[in-house]
């Protein structure tokens, strides 16, 4: 409403002294333009501090009332010692509510999801009346690039299904040999570690390098080498861009509102500087690979694939043959698939790195959940020194400590961040169009209300013996749900048991921490400040 008010006014004086160039007088446009200016002020006054308050078909919604009248509760977050803060603190005030309503940057009205209910609505039966707000593409598109994250209705639904194939559980299977080969690698990597450096190992660096190179093999058919070699320019800037600094993080939160990307400081320079990098290596990989497969199709009869060649078929190779050199109308460009790598590289490699960061920090711990999941793995390890999907399947402690630690410790922050592209009713609510609606995994998996009292506990038990919502799939949010859920859920779930089965069998890890866990804030990602170290132990 504040911009049509503010847009009609320019117009009506744009109009005017076109109109009457040749008649009007100084005093009449000074009229028109009081005219425009008070009506500008009129309509921006009207929508921080009548509007929010009196109007809103939102303003019963319970929420905090501690928001600068600006600034919203921008001050709070960037304040909170976590990135899931304020919000958890929230839900753990009002845990029975379906929303919390709270104020973002111009006062503007945002609703936090808190229910299970409202959760499964907006993500099943209502997932096309949202898509992804402006702010959260300003906040992670230069990262992960506009693919299929940033897609929606039938372009979101055809993509998924051009993906369907890379992404069954036969393709899935073939990429085992790929995890344990690179496990095998960062268990080397160990080894090194605990001769040289008594065992301290920096767990962000070498899981990030793992998952990296894992990902490089599956979704480049590359690899990366970043295991093996201690300078990787890919990897330092692939960091760089994840992790820009303190003054970096804050210049990234707050673009996502207010674009300052342009601004000549060092963090912006920085960050331009290794994205640069980072799209120019895969630019010249994507490249490489169309020329590759034209050769190949030149040399090969009809409908052949060069696809069909390999063992285990890589993501880029599937898109330069199906997508890229396709028959249908729908053909992608070389940025197209550059913003799909980048979307699978960010997704299938900072988040899986995160989660196993967490995990072994758990085993670091609790040394009885270490002790219950050494003792499944040995006893599998003994049957079957090489086990298969369906073996690796059976461990059901493993799977249980697995979905606890991504219920704990999720990675991915805001990442069910939605606007409504619509008025839209959920539980009995109107959400105007144009209304931001944030799906945080980390709000359902630590209410109360779902979860029980114990809900901050780590407790891998409490997966056999999930009762009331507890036990509905929607309260298991890491990977989203819906139409939506994660296309890359089945790939991740594979990776993490493969390391975990590896690295449990042959270490133990001691924290080098005292106390609590300081966290990075502002962040897109659960990830501690300063990285996290362990000191690694051989087993006998």
């Amino acid at each position: 409403m504040t911009l049509t008010l503010s847009l009609a006014a320019a117009a009506l004086v744009a109009v005017a002294n076109y109109v009457f160039k040749d008649t009007i007088t100084s005093s009449v446009t000074s009229v028109f333009t009081a005219s425009f200016l008070g009506l500008f002020v009129t309509a921006k006054l009207y929508q921080l501090f009548v509007y929010p308050y009196y109007f809103s078909p939102l303003r019963n919604i319970p929420g905090p009332k501690d928001h600068h009248f600006l600034l919203g509760q921008a001050v709070n977050q960037f304040k909170a010692k976590s990135p899931n803060e304020p919000y958890v603190s929230w839900v753990k005030r009002w845990p029975r509510e379906d929303f919390i309503r709270y104020m973002t940057f111009g006062n503007s009205e945002a609703l936090l999801v808190t229910s299970l209910a409202a959760h499964k609505e907006i993500l099943q039966a209502k997932c096309y009346s949202f898509a992804k707000p402006a702010f959260f593409r300003r906040l992670i598109a230069d990262i992960v690039g506009l693919g299929i994250v940033f897609s929606e209705g039938e372009d979101h639904k055809n993509q998924r299904k051009a993906f369907r194939g890379m992404f069954s559980l036969g393709n899935l299977k073939t990429f085992i040999p790929v995890f344990r080969s690179k496990t095998q690698e960062l268990s080397a990597l160990f080894d090194r570690a605990i001769a040289k450096d008594e065992g301290v190992v920096e767990l962000i660096e070498v899981f990030s390098r793992a998952t990296l190179d894992i990902i490089g093999i599956f979704g480049l058919g590359v690899d990366l080498k970043n295991l093996s070699s201690e300078n990787s320019i890919f990897h330092e800037c692939y960091h760089d861009v994840f992790e820009p600094g303190p003054a970096g993080m804050v210049l990234t939160a707050i673009n996502a509102f207010v674009p300052i990307r342009w601004l000549p400081v060092k963090p912006n320079r920085d960050f331009m500087r290794a994205n640069g990098i980072v799209r120019s290596i895969l630019g010249d990989v994507i490249k490489q690979r169309i020329e590759k497969v034209r050769i190949a199709k030149e040399r090969s009869s009809p409908g052949h694939r060069v696809a069909e060649e390999q063992e285990s078929k890589d993501l880029l190779t599937f898109m330069v043959e199906e997508k890229y050199f396709g028959y249908d109308d729908d053909r992608w460009t070389e940025e197209d698939m550059l913003n799909q790598i980048l979307n699978f590289v960010a997704g299938g490699h900072e988040t899986t790195a995160s989660a196993l960061v967490w995990a072994t920090h758990v085993l670091s711990t609790h040394p009885d959940v270490e002790r219950r999941l050494l003792t499944e793995i040995t006893q599998l390890l003994k049957r079957s020194p090489r086990p298969d999907y369906a073996e690796m399947e059976g461990l059901r402690y493993l799977n249980n400590f697995m979905r606890e630690v991504l219920r704990v410790y999720c990675p991915a922050i805001n990442s069910a961040a939605r606007e409504a592209v619509e008025d839209v009713l959920i539980r009995g609510v109107l959400i105007p169009k144009g209304t931001t609606v944030l799906g945080m995994p980390a709000v359902i998996q630590h209410n109360p209300s779902i979860w029980g009292p114990e809900v901050d506990a780590f407790d891998p038990d409490r997966w056999d013996n999930l009762s009331g919502e507890a036990a509905d799939p929607y309260a298991f949010a890491a990977f989203s749900q819906g139409p939506r859920i994660c296309i890359g859920r089945q790939f991740t779930i594979i990776e993490f048991k493969t390391i975990m089965i590896e690295l449990v069998s042959k270490f133990r890890f001691e924290t080098m921490v005292e106390g609590k866990v300081e966290l990075i804030n502002p962040s897109v990602m659960l990830r501690p400040r300063g990285g996290l170290k362990v000191r690694v132990v051989k087993r006998e």
